[in-house]
Order: C-alpha cells, then structure tokens, then sequence
C-alpha cells in the first residue's frame, strides 16, 4: 500500500480527526458512540448551490477528461500498484486521479470502526443481505454476484439496472415516515414498533451515526484539498451523505463463478466497471470496508481508471489503478471524480468483503415523501374537477384545465405502477418481510392506485354514453376528443409498459432462485378471471389487458366525431345525399378514431409521399 502522505499527516490526527474539530470529539464519542449530527443545510441553499454549480461547472455529462499522465517506461503499462512501483503509482495518482483519497485504519477515531462492525453484524444477523436481479440494458435478467441492502433518509430510494432497491431508516421515524423531529424517549422505538428487531434497529442506527461522521470527515476534506483546486475556487459539490449501498461480497474462495477482469487482467471480479449512477453531479462518495475471515491482508483490491469525459469510455493513454487496501479502510472518491473515472472491486482470495458506500442520491422522485405528496396533490385536485354534466359542459379554459388534469392523473398511475408498486413486488415476499418501514407506503400507493382508477373508470363510462348519444351526455364538442386523446396515449403507454414487465416475470432466471425471492402477485394489479371490458368498468376497474379498452376507445371516439360533425346527414331525404352522407361518414369515423397526433403524423407521411411522387 502506498504510503501516507505529509498532506494527510499534517492535515490529520492521529485519531482522524481534523484539528479544529478536536475539543467536540469526547461530545461525539459520549458513551463510546459517535452522535448523530444534523445537516445544516438548507433545502433552498441546495437548490441555490445546485443551480450555481450547473451555472459554472456544468453537468456531469460535458466533464471534460482528467490530465493525462504519461508513463516512463517504453511499453506502457496497463494498470499500476503501489507495490509494484510506487513511484509511478504516487505520479498517476496526484495527475490524473486528483479526487481519489484514501485513509488508513489508524487514521480513523476507534469509534467510527466500532460502529460500522456493530452495524454489518446486526445487518447480517438480521438477514438483511439479498441478491439483487436486475435487467442491463433492458435484456435478460441477471443476478448480482454480491448481497447488499440500502439504508439512509427515511423514504429514500436507489434505482440502477432497472431495479428500484428500498432503503431502511437509520434514524427514528414519525407517522407519515419522515425523519423524526422530535427526541425519543427511547431512541430507535419507532422502528421496533414498525417491526423492526432489536439488534437490526441497533444497526441501522449505528450507520446513520457513522453516516454523520463521514459526511463531516469529507467535507472538511473538501475544503482543504479540493475546493482550492477547482474553477472557480471553492465551489464543490456535495458530500451530504443521504444514503448507503452496503455490500457484502464473497471471496474466489467462497464463490468460484466470479468472472474474470479483462480488461487489465487484474484477477477475479465482483464488482464490475461501473460509475455510480442516480446521484447529485459534483457529489462525493465515502467508501468504508471491513474484511471477515482473511488472513490476507491486501488481497481485496478496488480498481479505478480514467474516462474520456463524462460521456466517453477508458483512456487508453492512461494506466488503471489498482488499490489494495486493508481492513477498516475508507476511501473517497471526491466533486466530479465519478464523472470521468469509473471503478471496480478486484475480490480478495479469502475472507468476506463488508462495504458501506455513502452517496448523494438526487431527491425527487426517488422517495416516498415525493410520490405520497404527489399522489395527494392530484387526489386532492380532482375533488375540483367533477366529471358530471356541469365539468364537461364548463368553459373552454376550464375544460382545457380539465383535461390538463386527467392526462396528469393518467400519468401519475403509470409512475405509481411501474416505478413503485411493480418494483415493490417484484423482489419477493422475503424482501417485503424485511422491509417493515414502507408496508405502510406501499399500502397508501395501493389505496392511491385504486382511487384514481376508479376515478378513470367513471370517465371511461361517462365517454362510452357520449359516443353513443350526444345528447345526453354534451361534452364540449371541441374539447372532448381531447379527452379520449389522453386515455388512448397514457392506457397505450401503459399497456406497452405490462408487456415488458410480463416478459420480464416470465423470465427463467426466476425458477433458479428461492421462491421467497421470486416476483408475488400484486392483489390490485395482478388480478385473476375473465371479465368483460362492461364488467370490469361495473366494479370500478380496468381489466389488467388494456388492449381490449384501447380498441374500444377508439371506437367511442370514432362514434363521437361522428355524432358531432356528421348527425344532420342522416336525416337527409334524397337517395343520392344519403349514399353521400354514409360516404362522408366512413371517413369520419375512420379519421375519428386516431388520436390528433397520430392525425398529424398520418398528414405528413402523406405530404412526404407526394413529395417524392
């Protein structure tokens, strides 16, 4: 391993801490733990700083590429260890790997070891650890070489590969799953009662303890030797730490299918290249590991390399990194280094690899407080909008806010399917037993779900009437093609989106896992027996097949335009203006039937067609 350098030395503690923080350390470690220390940071000064940074620094994707370091020797080299040559190694890495920075276990308070081993032995104890099966690039599914679970702010979420990971509170909780403002009587009483365990409830406090120390720890880091070095001077981005992905990976030991590097021929993989997406631009990212059961001490090693940008693959020109780094180790990778530097895990020959990795996720629409507050939002607006005769036959501008509204809820239900409940239920039965905290959320987007279905199915009823007699049911004659327009377009987004999660239930990696981890059926999604479209609308739901309630909407629509533009027609005595009327309404209702982009789309590809005619 490389030595420390005079920088850290001089900058450092023996115990880690920087020198000005000193006189709080006895007050943090009060009753041998680190305390929980809140975020002084403002919702309106993140978004201020967030606007700045894109402002000067611009966005993750136009980071230009790190300096290039030129290697010595006449055949380069294609990855550099501090064994090796520590020399070049040291070189490389204060050139072209100016974010990356790593800490010693003694150069960390005893303190913050104590309560990540205390939190990985209470996760394990508790079983906490799953596979994951994701989907790359939208092609088969695969299972994760390693376990993990995520813990962070209460309601926090983590989606990569197609999978949305459902995090655990380190800190208590109040009734809406917030965090808790108020002090407990008893800390961690709120995640027993939501159920769960005593010694997982330690565990995860543990971490949210140590989360506030490394939050603390980097960005004191970042002032000193980052914030200097950056233009313009100062401005960083984050290291307010709001979630953690901690693994647990086995050795090549212990899990002899782990595939090979190959792109630098480093050895066994876990954790393959990859940068951390989903996550704040400019944020940074604190790594902590433990190793169980090695009587290696450097064999677990974590790769890094450089990218051409942030946007472009591996700079051929510049060697790849490996840092071997041993027990109780923490390294950062800080501001844009995950922009264009992308990192591995080279698996160790022995032991057990526990990794806590402390990110900045974006906020948004990845938590439960984001999607609870917008499902509220539309339920509560549509008490505005009554879809009787007197909504339908408003103004033009109240109808037009109107339909703004429908096709926002019809949205909004795709986002509450797919991007919540689908993924909630995907991962398992024993995935939901662990995850005591969001049965409740689950249960609210469920009974959400099923409010704006209802919702739907009345309109879906008050449209099919209107395409049969325009009398007794006077939409707006302008606006209410609108109207089927927004349930043809989001029902068929919807239903494209049901096939691919169907093909993706019925994939065979599923019959090769447990049962307790395979996908288990969603009662308000996955429903059972075959019903009639009239059927289904009669008990206020939409068959799970939207391709039947499609077809049929645009045949109300087709019946529509046809009673709007074309009734006064058929009333027509002459022999010839009849042929002509029934003439004129086939087109009608054939034109009726498309929604009016797709109108748009038909009248160009006709002009296009004359064109080259």
């Amino acid at each position: 391993m490389a030595k420390k350098r005079k920088s850290d030395k001089n900058t450092w503690q023996k115990d880690g801490l920087p020198p000005e923080k000193k006189s709080g350390k006895r007050k943090r470690e009060k009753e041998g733990q680190l305390q929980l220390l809140p975020s002084a940071a403002s919702t309106d000064a993140v978004k201020n700083k967030a606007s700045i940074l894109k402002k000067h620094r611009g966005v993750a994707a136009n980071t230009p590429a790190p300096p290039i370091w030129k290697d010595t020797k006449p055949t380069p080299r294609a990855f550099l260890t501090p064994q090796e040559d520590p020399k070049a190694f040291d070189s490389c890495l204060k050139t072209s790997y100016t974010g990356f920075r790593y800490d010693s276990p003694s150069a960390l308070p005893s303190t913050l070891h104590g309560e990540f081993e205390s939190s990985f032995d209470g996760m394990d104890a508790g079983d906490l650890f799953l596979y994951d099966t994701v989907q790359p690039g939208k092609k088969r599914l695969t299972r994760t070489s390693v376990t993990r679970t995520l813990v962070g702010d209460p309601g926090s979420t983590y989606k990569y590969l197609g999978l949305r990971l459902f995090s655990h509170p380190w800190t208590d909780v109040d009734k809406d799953g917030n965090m808790q403002s108020k002090e407990q009587k008893r800390v961690g009483s709120t995640l027993h009662k939501l159920g769960y365990s005593e010694k997982t409830t330690s565990a995860l406090l543990a971490m949210g303890r140590a989360n506030a120390y490394l939050t603390e720890r980097s960005n004191t880091m970042l002032k000193k030797f980052v914030a200097p070095n950056v233009q313009p001077p100062g401005l960083v981005g984050s290291a307010e730490y709001n979630l953690t992905l901690v693994n647990k990976m086995a050795s090549t030991t212990m899990k002899r299918d782990l595939k090979n590097e190959m792109a630098y021929n480093m050895g066994k993989i876990s954790v393959g290249w990859h940068r951390d997406s989903g996550l704040k631009d400019f944020s940074s990212i604190a790594v902590y590991q433990t190793l169980k059961d090695t009587a290696t001490a450097n064999s677990w090693g974590v790769a890094i390399r450089a990218m051409d940008g942030g946007t472009g693959g591996p700079l051929a020109s510049v060697p790849a990194l490996l840092v071997p780094l041993p027990s109780g180790s923490l390294y950062y990778m800080f501001d844009d280094f995950n922009h264009n530097h992308e990192h591995a895990v080279i698996a160790g020959s022995d032991g057990v690899r526990y990794s806590s990795t402390h990110r900045v996720a974006r906020e948004g629409a990845g938590t439960w407080q984001y999607i609870r507050d917008k499902t509220k939002q539309v339920l509560d607006a549509s008490t505005k909008f009554n879809s009787s005769e007197k909504t339908c036959q408003a103004s033009k501008k109240t109808f037009e806010k109107f339909v703004a509204h429908v096709r926002l809820q019809q949205l909004l239900m795709n986002e509450v399917e797919f991007e919540w409940l689908r993924q909630w239920y995907v991962q398992g039965s024993k995935h939901a037993s662990l995850h005591p905290y969001w049965h409740q959320p689950i249960e609210v987007l469920c009974d959400s779900y099923s409010n704006m279905e209802q919702r739907s199915v009345d309109l879906l009823v008050r449209m099919k009437r209107a395409s049969h007699d325009n009398k007794t049911e006077t939409f707006n004659t302008e606006l209410s093609e609108d109207l089927f327009d927004v349930f043809i377009e989001t029902l068929t987004e919807r239903s494209n989106q049901r096939s691919g999660w169907t093909a993706r239930y019925r994939d065979p990696i599923f019959g090769e896992i447990p049962a307790d981890e395979r996908p288990f059926p969603c009662p308000l999604l996955d429903r059972t027996g075959d019903m009639t479209l009239d059927e289904s609308l009669k008990k206020g739901q939409m068959p799970e097949d939207l391709e039947n309630v499609i077809a049929k909407l645009r045949e109300w629509r087709s019946a529509f335009v046809v009673l709007k533009e074309g009734g006064d027609e058929q009333n027509t005595d002459s022999a010839r203006n009849d042929t002509i009327a029934k003439s004129k309404k086939r087109k009608k209702s054939s034109k009726g039937s498309l929604t009016r982009k797709e109108q748009k789309r038909v009248a160009s590809n006709w002009q296009q067609l004359k064109a080259k005619i």
